[in-house]
């Protein structure tokens, strides 16, 4: 992958926003970049399409419609393009404007860490490279990782990175805030990967966080929650998972929201923690769960 630089992320975004869910051929693709100004070959439109693919979507080329489609099968309201983007020209800015932003900004959310790996991250990615890196635990001790990255996710503002840990023979994620003094390391083959990994890392996709599934199943449910007028708006500007919906239905102050979610703890985190601005209506598993372990501490949360 080349350099993420902000102009070749914003040559991937015009190509991402010019294919998205549509047949396009690849002199088309190229037309249209040089009506903004840039200028590329088709071989350097390859490598665009395969660095894509890293971002996680899916660039396919039909035959009969003699071109390619680019699809996002899990889009959020903000993918990761697009975060990188954002984050990386936050980063800029407060690097640039340093006494500014200090003065004139109270920002608590925004977070920067962990953006300089990133690139490195995506090239180990994008050849099938191992890392290697000191992670700090919660207790602010180190340990030495090497990891077989596999994919990264973003959620709650921050970036991990989803693959096999070499030494624990097992799917983890890492916080790219807790990483320090990465290192690329060998080829592995993924090939040689347990198929256990790769079902841990598809189970992710439908995880709010990275935490595991409570439950052995670990299958899709259909998530029914109850969301006040003061917290529905916000869902609706920033959507919390790709599947949300926000049925129209209400009752009594309170909206009806459905997910299709894998039960973790980040999704009962984000339920118990809510003062009763959420309620559980669905399913009746999760609802005696949380029943049987949190009682004493949120009774507030069912009617």
């Amino acid at each position: 992958m080349p350099s993420l630089s902000y102009p070749f992320l914003e040559r991937l975004a015009y190509i991402r926003n010019f294919g998205l869910n549509k047949y396009k051929s690849k002199e088309e693709f190229i037309e249209f970049l040089y009506s903004k100004e840039i200028d590329i070959s088709q071989r350097t439109l390859n490598r665009d399409f395969d660095s894509l693919k890293i971002f996680g979507f899916s660039v396919v080329y039909e035959s009969q419609r003699k071109g390619h489609i680019i699809t996002d099968e899990y889009a959020d309201e903000k993918n990761l393009l697009d975060r990188y983007i954002e984050l990386t020209t936050l980063k800029s800015f407060k690097e640039n404007y340093s006494d500014y932003y200090q003065k004139y900004v109270i920002d608590h959310e925004s977070k920067s860490e962990g953006v300089d790996l990133i690139t490195d991250i995506f090239h180990a990615l994008d050849k099938d490279l191992s890392i290697k890196f000191d992670y700090q635990k919660f207790n602010n001790e180190f340990s030495n990782r090497e990891v077989c990255p596999l994919q990264m996710k973003v959620s709650q503002n921050r970036w991990y990175i989803l693959g096999l840990d070499i030494d624990q023979d097992a799917f983890r994620a890492f916080g790219l805030d807790r990483i320090k003094k990465l290192e690329i390391g060998s080829e592995f083959n993924p090939k040689e990967i347990d198929e256990s990994v790769f079902e841990d890392l598809k189970i992710q996709k439908f995880c709010l966080g990275v935490t595991k599934p409570i439950f052995d199943e670990k299958k899709r449910e259909e998530i029914v929650l109850e969301v006040s007028d003061f917290l529905i708006e916000y869902w609706k500007s920033k959507p919390i998972h790709f599947t949300q919906d926000v049925t129209g239905s209400r009752e009594n102050g309170f909206n009806t929201v459905k997910f299709i979610l894998i039960p973790n703890l980040d999704l009962i985190k984000l339920i118990v923690s809510s003062l009763g601005e959420i309620k559980l209506t669905k399913p009746r598993t999760l609802k005696d769960y949380i029943s049987s372990n949190y009682s004493d501490a949120l009774r507030s949360v069912y009617e």
